[in-house]
């Protein structure tokens, strides 16, 4: 199904073997003033979001081929094709749900379901996909556009997994200024960390990998949450992260990410 006319509202990617389904979904997205498109494979999937922009993406898990996860995970080593994603799905054992958490997807529907709340959601995801800023975020060398989904330090790309750059815009946002516990928790699993060590962990892998390029320094505010330094404050590229699992008891945080 090809998009005719201009965009009136978010481009949205339909990843859905179903074709009834697909159908229903395209039509009441059209109708509700969005752009969508489809695709009905995970790597027909993928070649669009390598061809076209999207601001939110609708993924069923049980594909043929390359399934939901599979796509989460090949999304998640090419930043550039991530986009948030709705996954709908009729898969509703808790397992299936934390993993597709853990590989990225911002949200998860099981069906049947509402086409209303569908349109609600991918409104919310809509807008963070458009990024929300009117241009990149930079901090000292650091630059991270939004639209883009890029990281480049002094120039050079910077390749990061999907939940290191999460966390980086987040704290970018801060602008050297406090970044909280909540705040970063919320922007890396909007629907709750799936561990009391993850947030913790982020940081940790985000940390180390900023201090080995020559980055700025993540340091901890203990029991309140991180901020952005100038530059690296230690010479140590391994030193650990303060443990804050005490301040935070019942805030969550998890084992690093595998996306």
């Amino acid at each position: 199904m090809a998009t005719t006319g201009p965009a009136a509202g978010p481009r949205i990617l339909i990843v859905e073997d179903d074709p009834t389904l697909a159908e229903n979904l395209y039509g009441y997205l059209e109708r509700q003033g969005m752009t969508p498109d489809v695709a009905y494979d995970g790597h027909g999937a993928l070649a669009l979001l390598r061809e076209s922009s999207f601001d939110a993406v609708v993924l069923d898990l049980g594909l043929p081929g390359l399934g939901g996860l599979g796509v989460l995970r090949a999304m998640g080593r090419e930043p550039a094709l991530w986009r948030p994603v709705l996954v709908l799905t009729a898969r509703e054992r808790l397992e299936d749900k934390l993993l597709a958490f853990e590989l990225g997807a911002e949200d998860y529907l099981v069906k049947p379901f509402s086409l209303a709340e569908v349109v609600a959601r991918l409104r919310v995801l809509a807008r963070r996909g458009r990024g929300g800023e009117a241009g990149p975020l930079v901090h000292g060398d650091l630059r991270y556009d939004p639209h883009a989904q890029t990281v480049t330090l002094a120039g050079r790309p910077l390749a990061l997994p999907r939940k290191s750059v999460l966390l980086l815009a987040a704290l970018m946002r801060s602008a050297g200024g406090l970044a909280t516990h909540e705040r970063l928790t919320a922007a890396l699993w909007p629907d709750g960390p799936p561990s009391d060590r993850a947030l913790h962990d982020q940081v940790h892998l985000l940390r180390r990998r900023l201090r080995a390029e020559q980055g700025p320094d993540i340091v901890a505010d203990p029991g309140r949450g991180w901020r952005m330094s100038p530059g690296t404050e230690q010479s140590c590229a391994d030193c650990p992260v303060p443990d804050e699992s005490v301040q935070h008891a019942g805030h969550g945080s998890a084992p690093a990410d595998r996306a």
